[in-house]
């Protein structure tokens, strides 16, 4: 008979990305780690994951419950995907070492009228990957943004120029802060010290696009001439259309892109770890 004085554990559910960790326990289950906007947790689970890539990470409304006297003895009892929480609900911004980056660049995703966009780029910053890399990456070695998180600054820096460009129609618009946050995407696998293979920093382009891959697919089955616009932004061929000229909001990205390059060079490294962008809306 049910014990009424004895209470059962609390559930909690709330939005997170799950991240299985190696090893497992026959009596626990599978290890993983949760990441919510307020930080971390580990957790156990028999939950059936998918581990394997581009599934590598899951993410969506989560129920936990704590089965244990330690702060992170957490069961994870369900998941709940497809419900596409904002991606600042998601992600902790202790993962940036800047300060106020991350916060800006996950409002600034999440404020996207165009949903396959919106989406698109919320799937390429929730890869394995990219998950550590986007967010500690430098941009460069020594050039500009050389120190941990530059990659992140610049990418947002050069979004929020572009957000705040005045006469450009809204899917210009967005289009281009989604090609600014990702258009050094593939330097993420330039500069990693304990990478066993880093890609040349001239081939990061071509690296970035091949990762994004997936993501440009489900894009493409969403809407297929925003797919095709975003392939040659990053890099692949041209999109079907008429007339002869490259897509004029790509050559604005890029000269928003130099202009955060040399706004650097110009500045001390240490002012530059400070540096903080409002986005206007």
């Amino acid at each position: 008979m049910l014990n009424q004085n004895a209470a059962a554990p609390a559930t909690l559910s709330f939005p997170a990305v799950v991240e299985v960790l190696p090893g497992h326990d026959p009596d626990r289950g599978l290890r993983c780690r949760l990441y919510h906007q307020d930080g971390w947790c580990k957790a156990w689970t028999w939950l059936s994951l998918d581990t394997t890539p581009p599934s590598a990470l899951q993410w969506g409304s989560v129920t936990t419950m704590e089965v244990g006297k330690e702060k992170e003895d957490y069961l994870l009892l369900g998941l709940r995907e497809g419900v596409e929480p904002p991606l600042s609900q998601l992600l902790p911004e202790q993962l940036c070492p800047i300060p106020g980056v991350l916060r800006q660049t996950t409002q600034l995703i999440d404020s996207l009228k165009i949903a396959p966009l919106r989406q698109f780029v919320t799937r390429a910053l929730l890869q394995q990957d990219v998950l550590h890399g986007y967010w500690n990456s430098p941009a460069s070695r020594r050039d500009h943004h050389a120190y941990p998180g530059g990659l992140a600054q610049h990418s947002l820096e050069v979004a929020t120029m572009l957000a705040s460009a005045s006469g450009l129609p809204q899917e210009d618009r967005e289009l281009g802060i989604v090609f600014a946050l990702l258009h050094d995407f593939g330097k993420i696998w330039c500069y990693d010290p304990i990478a066993f293979d880093p890609v040349n920093p001239r081939e990061h382009e071509a690296h970035g696009l091949s990762r994004l891959e997936f993501d440009l697919i489900y894009l493409t089955r969403r809407d297929p001439r925003l797919g095709a616009l975003m392939h040659e932004l990053l890099g692949g061929p041209r999109a079907p259309r008429e007339g002869k000229y490259p897509l004029a909001i790509g050559r604005i990205v890029r000269s928003f892109d130099q202009m955060s390059c040399e706004k650097t060079r110009r500045v001390p490294t240490d002012s530059c770890a400070t540096f903080e962008w409002e986005i206007p809306f």
